[in-house]
């Protein structure tokens, strides 16, 4: 179960507009790099899309606060065998100039299983970057 907790890392639970995922939509963009900072397994390239404070809250876990605690956890998940995030956003609903919640729907690889997710991002406008402030999973399944 600690596999599993440490794995499925990302995000959950609204329903997304049209707007909100149009391509030119700058939280969309960062997203996409960030998945292939994940896909290339580099834990420290990931921890820079969060914030300084941000706090990753894995499931049946604590929380986890800071970059570099987020980078351990992606470090350790990647060295347990995680591999190839999909990523399907459900939604991303800005709540005022400098906040969005985005919601999605994960899959990793951990060697032959698929394990399915779901997350939620608080992201955070920080001197013109998005960035997660927090971000919260949880495991829906595991199938071979």
């Amino acid at each position: 179960m600690m596999i599993v907790r440490l794995v499925a890392f990302v995000w959950i639970a609204f329903f997304m507009g049209g707007a909100a995922l149009a391509q030119d939509n700058p939280i969309l963009n960062r997203l996409n790099t960030y998945i292939a900072a994940y896909n290339a397994k580099d834990a420290e390239a990931i921890s820079a899309y969060y914030t300084e404070k941000a706090a990753l809250l894995p499931p049946q876990s604590r929380a986890l606060v800071g970059r570099a605690p987020i980078a351990a956890h992606f470090a350790n998940a990647f060295n347990n065998g995680v591999t190839e995030l999909e990523y399907n956003v459900l939604e991303i609903d800005q709540t005022g100039p400098d906040t969005a919640v985005e919601v999605a729907e994960t899959k990793v690889k951990l060697g032959t299983k698929t394990i399915s997710g779901r997350s939620m991002h608080v992201w955070k406008k920080v001197d013109g970057v998005w960035f997660i402030h927090r971000d919260m999973y949880h495991v829906l399944g595991i199938a071979q």
